[in-house]
């Protein structure tokens, strides 16, 4: 197999005084091409200037089906350049998601950005169904287990064979340009779970606020996570940024002050590419300033050239503070260090979310009034088909009504404010949300759902911005249990509750 003498990728980024300059590579649509052989151009230009560690290899962007990344990716090793390949989770279940952790391991394509991914688009004869049966949280889980020596469960494919360690270097992504609170806390308690599961490093969403830039940062800080942290910086073309602006692209915030200074400098002889490459070259330099690890860098129309001159000019721009030429806010954003202070007090727990909650602690907490009763009733139910039945006819019409239950036989209500993510959420996310909500709104339904997890926020009193901390991530639902009981399943000790004791990660 074609492999590289050493990660170069890793080397980079994990050394403490190394900026990290990587890009991002948009295979498209089809297995060769005048595209592909751009791409492989530009990657042998930037292999023979060094600068650039490694291209990123997007995976099915914008829920379009495009080529895979691990072809493309192969090519790169090929030429001796490091690829970092995205990892996205809308199209593949578990079973296919650690095939293809193999197929990379096999080819040592180790290095991974995970993510759930854009909501599939309309493809062959319609539209495609989306997967998600993983989430970010639980695949990382899955790749810091094939880090050690792992050994299948007993009654998986292949029974309890052991698995050789995989020398994975996986990493997450984090937005920390939500304008509104309830996002963005959510967004930050992601990525603390997203480290607990082993996530090695950071890749910020784009954005063009460097307050939030810098709050990110802060936040690390804070929190003493000490894993490489880049910014990703993009550079549009007016095309482009015409459709950011709109809110076509997922969980992308290009603010109106910002377009409107695009449309200007469109008036010049060179159309605005030397004003976008100077501003690009800006950000670069100002982040960074900031202590980020190094850049993410991506575009449209970007030649070897251009990018060339970014660099360059970023270096010239190291001893001088641009942070106010390309700071382009969104207004009325919330941020964390100036808004959640000036807030008195915590949120206060709703009414309909009190009464949930005391029921539920009284009929299933192990210390609850009821719990006894309600316990042995229900194992006693599953000894008599007839009575199973109606109880679970009891249970599916109760939660029907009050929850919209889809009856997935795992429940996990109490971790989400007491609503249901296997009916309100798109992508049926239980970890938290996914990146790409846009002012509170759902990705899939644009100004018109708000996003799950903005709902769970005001529903509930957690998390809270000023007592942040990484969550327990629920493990993936066992479908066998589809349609059965929840109930039934958490007294028997089958569902996530139960099981999520033995599915700790390994010491580290």
């Amino acid at each position: 197999m074609p492999q590289l003498e050493s990660n170069i990728f890793r080397e980079s980024v994990t050394k403490p005084n190394e900026f990290t300059i990587t890009y991002e590579l948009v295979p498209g649509r089809g297995s060769g091409g005048k595209r592909l052989e751009n791409i492989l151009k530009l990657a042998d230009l930037a292999k023979n200037d060094g600068r650039i560690k490694a291209f990123s290899i997007t995976d099915n962007p914008g829920g379009h089906p495009a080529l895979s990344p691990t072809s493309l990716g192969l090519d790169l090793q090929t030429m001796g350049i490091s690829p970092l390949l995205h990892f996205s989770l809308k199209d593949k279940n578990r079973n296919m998601a650690e095939s293809q952790l193999f197929e990379n391991h096999r080819h040592d394509l180790l290095n991974l950005l995970v993510l759930g991914g854009d909501y599939p688009r309309p493809g062959f004869n319609g539209q495609a169904m989306p997967v998600f049966d993983l989430d970010s949280t639980q695949l990382l889980t899955l790749i810091s287990r094939l880090r050690h020596d792992f050994t299948v469960m007993k009654g998986m494919p292949g029974q309890a064979m052991a698995l050789p360690a995989m020398n994975f270097f996986a990493g997450c992504v984090v937005s920390p340009f939500k304008t509104r609170e309830s996002e963005q806390v959510w967004q930050y308690v992601k990525l603390l779970t997203k480290i607990h599961c082993g996530a090695q490093f950071i890749i910020s969403q784009l954005g063009f606020d460097m307050l939030k830039y810098e709050e990110l940062i802060r936040f690390a800080n804070d929190q003493k996570l000490y894993i490489p942290i880049m910014a990703n910086i993009f550079v549009p073309t007016l095309a482009v940024a015409r459709i950011m602006n709109q809110g076509r692209v997922p969980g992308v915030i290009l603010s109106d002050s910002l377009l409107q200074q695009m449309e200007r400098d469109a008036k010049s002889s060179d159309k605005g590419e030397e004003a976008r490459l100077l501003r690009a070259a800006k950000m670069v330099a100002t982040v960074r300033k900031m202590g980020y690890a190094g850049v993410h860098l991506g575009g449209n129309k970007l030649t070897f050239e251009s990018i060339s001159f970014l660099l360059d000019q970023a270096e010239k721009f190291t001893d001088t503070d641009q942070t106010e030429e390309v700071h382009f806010p969104e207004p009325s954003t919330w941020y964390l260090f100036d808004n959640c202070l000036k807030t008195p007090g915590k949120r206060r727990q709703p009414m309909l979310y009190r009464a949930n909650d005391l029921i539920h602690k009284q009929l299933f907490a192990e210390n609850g009034l009821l719990f006894p009763f309600f316990s042995n009733f229900s194992l006693r139910v599953q000894t008599n088909k007839y009575t199973k039945e109606i109880y679970t006819f009891a249970e599916h019409l109760i939660k029907k009504l009050l929850f919209r239950c889809r009856m997935c036989g795992d429940c996990t209500l109490s971790e989400s404010s007491y609503l249901c993510p296997q009916s309100g959420c798109p992508k049926r996310m239980v970890n938290g949300p996914c990146g790409g909500s846009i002012d509170g709104y759902c990705e899939v339904y644009p100004k018109e759902k708000l996003c799950f997890w903005v709902r769970s926020y005001h529903h509930g009193p957690e998390p809270d911005c000023r007592s942040m901390h990484k969550l327990e991530s629920i493990p993936p639902k066992d479908w066998s249990l589809n349609q059965t009981s929840s109930w039934l399943n958490y007294f028997s000790g089958k569902d996530h509750v139960r099981l999520q004791k033995s599915r700790k990660l390994p010491e580290k």
